[in-house]
């Protein structure tokens, strides 16, 4: 783990910006500038998006206190995860590739969260999950299909994708030359072809 001091600071002022959040909704006193602040100030640190993934790991396998919980992710998500760059993602990758456990499972979760809530991301994870879902074990598929499924834009691509998962998870394993986002390849024609 990162700096346990850095994380722990960071840590308790996501909680008191998702706090505020919560107040805000309850009382509409303006509380949500506080909570808007400490989220933009992360959202800006690049240096940082280790650490609040692994508070957003840590948080999501939490079981107390869920509205506020529930608020911590969606913030992290919404504020913080909109800036994430391509190179922020390769620490998730990482854990997502080489953890076969709950934590695994978490950094995928929020991986897939980042990619249905930021479309500039959404490419690049996408290409992951076709490099690397016969390596992803049963609640990484699971994880996977469901938010393809329903979180993911309703085209073709994510649901073939979909499809691929779902029969990779079933035992059948992919063809060689399948094409798992099943694009539709576009014909060519013979260049002296020209109708």
């Amino acid at each position: 783990m990162e700096n346990t001091t850095e994380y722990l600071e960071i840590y308790h002022e996501l909680r008191t910006g998702a706090k505020a959040f919560l107040q805000h909704e309850q009382t509409k006193d303006g509380s949500i500038i506080e909570g808007l602040e400490i989220y933009g100030k992360y959202a800006e640190q690049q240096e940082h998006f280790n650490t609040i993934s692994l508070i957003f790991m840590a948080e999501n396998a939490a079981t107390e206190e869920k509205p506020l919980r529930d608020t911590l992710l969606h913030a992290i998500t919404a504020i913080i995860g909109s800036k994430y760059q391509k190179e922020q993602l390769e620490f998730l990758e990482k854990i997502i590739r080489t953890e076969k456990t709950p934590r695994g499972n978490h950094a995928l979760d929020y991986y897939l969260r980042l990619g249905a809530y930021n479309e500039e991301l959404r490419p690049h994870i996408i290409d992951f999950v076709v490099e690397w879902y016969t390596t992803f074990s049963s609640d990484q598929l699971n994880l996977t299909a469901f938010y393809l499924h329903e979180t993911f834009p309703k085209t073709q691509e994510y649901f073939s994708l979909f499809l691929t998962i779902l029969k990779y998870h079933k035992g059948y394993a992919p063809d060689k030359v399948e094409n798992p986002m099943g694009y539709l390849e576009p014909e060519i024609k013979p260049w002296w072809k020209f109708w």
